[in-house]
């Protein structure tokens, strides 16, 4: 049967040999930046740690999240010493937001992330919401639409501040357990 499969494989491609080929340039660019600043969560880590909550709180919770905790993203500017260092351009502002991470989706009846704690010990019908308070609260839909900008700094670190609180994410029941997602912060230079 190998023996089949291998001459059949060969035939196809003898067989194209034959065929006419039409072709298509295609060309690729990027840039590798240099000198760019350091976001990173403000008080070190990866975590922000929400405390434990109870079911009926949760379940109350259908447009504002409870249980909410600050957390802020440090923007570090200062090792590039001028605007004019910032990959070798002169930005003036530079936005911020939040996306979903990386197995992460966004909730399709909330604005809210989904859990990705989907084990049997994963909390069902809950999610987190992130208000950004740089924005009066805004409730986030990590997507640019959030963008908040600010003026660099390369004399101390920009902050972007937000919190982030339970919330029930749709029709389900909310049962206890679990609760996790990831977000990453992406800045955008002006």
């Amino acid at each position: 049967m190998k023996k089949l499969t291998i001459a059949a494989i060969a035939m196809a491609f003898a067989g194209s040999a034959f065929a006419a080929q039409d072709s298509a340039e295609i060309h690729f660019a990027g840039e590798v930046q240099t000198n760019i600043c350091t976001a990173s969560l403000l008080g070190g880590g990866t975590t922000v740690q929400l405390d434990p909550t109870d079911v009926k709180t949760v379940s109350s919770a259908t447009t504002d999240s409870v249980m909410k905790k600050d957390f802020a993203v440090s923007l570090d500017c200062t090792a590039q010493g001028s605007k004019d260092a910032i990959s070798g351009a002169s930005y003036a502002t530079v936005t911020g937001y939040l996306a979903p991470g990386n197995g992460t989706s966004i909730n399709s009846s909330t604005p809210a992330l989904d859990n990705t704690d989907v084990t049997a010990a994963g909390a069902q019908g809950v999610g987190f919401q992130v208000q950004n308070k740089d924005a009066s609260n805004a409730v986030q839909t990590f997507t640019d639409v959030d963008q908040v900008a600010k003026v660099i700094n390369t004399t101390t670190p920009m902050v972007f501040s937000y919190n982030v609180g339970y919330l029930k994410t749709g029709a389900a029941a909310v049962s206890g357990g679990l609760v996790a997602a990831d977000a990453m912060f992406i800045a955008q230079y002006q």
